[in-house]
């Protein structure tokens, strides 16, 4: 049988490889960040490794807002070459994944006493289209407050002046991340979650020459060699850079954001609206039966591997969807699920908080270790592009560049929607014997991409042993993450292959039994380890819907 690369099944022959090889590039860090890298690496040629102490996503990439933005928020700041290559970027990443990368109707009301007006609103969407080479029929529309409170009824009357729409693109920020990743792989790249850079090894000039790494499943530990290592272990980097030498200079200042998911039918928006409450952006986004709203932002520094949702948070969210919204009465109890994350901002001894910089940036420190830090989920490929460049430039190698902007992911192997739909059709057709619905099959092209067939075959082979569909779709979930995504634990499937903690709670808690089981016999865990799963899971469930005082 032939070994997947990206397989959990795999995992002694990954850990085999990374310590027989010499890498060329070794990067800490299985975020958007880092997999961008060892993908931009791997189709540059160079030998590639990459190691993530957790599950990939883990961190920040699987908190975000889920949008890949084209970066209208950046011309309050007359930040023009950010809108310029953010809008760029953004036709790049749904090019090369469309199955999780879509366009959605964003509707901007004119808000009384905040910052914008018809005109700047009208001056603001035109320039950021031209700027963000937005295709013509997705540009810029503006409406009346007549037209406005017909199109969106749950606008407050009193306050909505008008409004504009323009386009975002929605994404699967986790599964993004994933795709980026297997899609390394794919190209050549050594890549293992669940395995910790415990210290660094230097040479005798005293630079960075490897790592040893602790393989959490496994439970070994094992060296890496590589020519050059990158640092990008997103809001951690300062942890890794520890490790390297104390600090100078610029640090990590994390900043925590937080989303609320409630039933559609409580917060029945007509479509994602993106509003200014008191100066602050808070986005109202549908997403099948749900609707998810965010975010805060405040400084944090408090436990970043067990961050919460906290009481004030909650109810500043209830209180800027109660102005906005004044006929949708949302309390607490009303919420489906939660997220908290945090985003490294670069601070600087001597500057203020308000000086903060939310842009990405590259640290070499004299032991030659390679950090990149701060940056945003749209611009991953870029930032990637700047590593290796500032890499080559440190070796003196002459390459053509970043291949990255025509790789299609895995699983985003279509060139329009079109395409998609006629997938999701054949399928349908293909299948038809497993009684799944049409909308059911594009939801898993949604999520699996030109993918989808392999699950489909496993739906198709477990058919005859449940009578149960849900069991059996969910457990053929189970399998095709395992086999081809190295799902090793119930919060990777749950929370970052399927979103299921986020968007699906009741589903989570209906079927945590039966997948507990099976991912115990595939992966051979033992009773304390299967009641150690359950447990974190239980937690995490609780974790979504109950919140702390500060």
């Amino acid at each position: 049988m032939k070994t997947e690369i990206f397989s959990t099944m795999s995992r002694e022959t990954i850990v085999k490889r990374m310590e027989g090889d010499h890498f060329d590039v070794l990067v800490i860090g299985g975020g958007i960040t880092g997999s961008g890298i060892a993908l931009d690496a791997a189709t540059r040629g160079l030998k590639v490794a990459l190691i993530e102490r957790n599950d990939f996503a883990s961190g920040t990439s699987s908190r975000s807002g889920k949008l890949i933005h084209g970066g209208l928020k950046y011309l309050q700041n007359f930040d023009f070459p950010v809108v310029k290559e953010t809008g760029r970027e953004r036709a790049i990443v749904y090019n090369n994944a469309r199955h999780l990368v879509y366009p959605i109707k964003m509707n901007f009301p004119l808000v009384k006493k905040e910052s914008y007006n018809l005109v700047t609103l009208k001056a603001g969407l035109t320039l950021y289209d031209r700027l963000a080479g937005v295709k013509k029929e997705e540009r810029n529309t503006i409406y009346s407050k007549k037209t406005t409170l017909k199109r969106e009824p749950l606008f407050n009357k009193d306050t909505v002046q008008g409004s504009g729409e323009y386009v975002e693109y929605r994404t699967d920020d986790s599964r993004l991340t994933m795709e980026v990743a297997k899609t390394a792989a794919e190209a050549g790249a050594s890549v293992l979650n669940y395995a910790e850079m415990t210290e660094f090894l230097k040479d005798e000039q005293n630079q960075v020459k490897g790592v040893v790494a602790r393989d959490h499943i496994g439970e070994q530990t094992f060296t890496i060699t590589a020519k050059h290592i990158v640092n990008a272990a997103g809001p951690w980097v300062d942890k890794v850079r520890k490790k390297d030498r104390p600090i100078e200079g610029k640090y990590m200042v994390l900043a925590k954001g937080i989303h609320l998911v409630f039933q559609y039918r409580d917060l029945p928006v007509s479509s994602s609206i993106y509003f200014q409450h008191k100066g602050r952006m808070i986005a109202v986004i549908p997403i099948g039966d749900r609707t998810y709203v965010g975010s805060t932002e405040s400084l944090y520094s408090q436990n970043m591997d067990d961050i919460h949702v906290n009481k004030s948070e909650v109810t500043y969210l209830l209180g800027c969807l109660h102005d906005m919204f004044p006929d949708v009465n949302l309390t607490e109890k009303d919420i489906t699920s939660s997220w908290a994350g945090i985003r490294p901002l670069i601070g600087e001894q001597g500057k203020s908080p308000s000086e903060l910089s939310r842009h990405d940036e590259i640290f070499e420190s004299d032991t030659g270790l390679v950090t990149i830090a701060g940056g945003k989920l749209t611009g991953y490929r870029k930032m990637a592009d700047r590593v290796l460049t500032h890499i080559e430039a440190k070796a003196g190698i002459h390459s053509n560049g970043t291949q990255t902007d025509t790789v299609k992911l895995s699983g985003g192997k279509f060139d329009s929607s079109e395409e998609m739909n006629l997938y999701a059709r054949k399928l349908h057709g293909m299948y038809h014997d497993l009684k799944l619905t049409e909308e059911g099959i594009m939801n898993y092209v949604f999520r699996y991409g030109s993918n989808t067939e392999k699950l489909l075959h496993l739906i198709s082979e477990l058919d005859t042993t449940y009578t149960d569909k849900e069991e059996r779709d969910v457990l053929a979930e189970v399998h095709y993450t395992i086999q081809h995504e190295m799902v090793a634990s119930l919060t990777d499937f749950y929370d970052r292959r399927t979103s299921y903690l986020l968007f699906n709670l009741e589903k989570v808690k209906r079927s945590l039994p039966y997948v507990a089981k099976e991912m115990a016999t595939i992966l051979q865990w033992d009773r304390a380890k299967e009641e150690e799963e359950r447990r974190e899971m239980n937690y995490l469930i609780t974790k979504a819907v109950t919140f702390k005082e500060a």
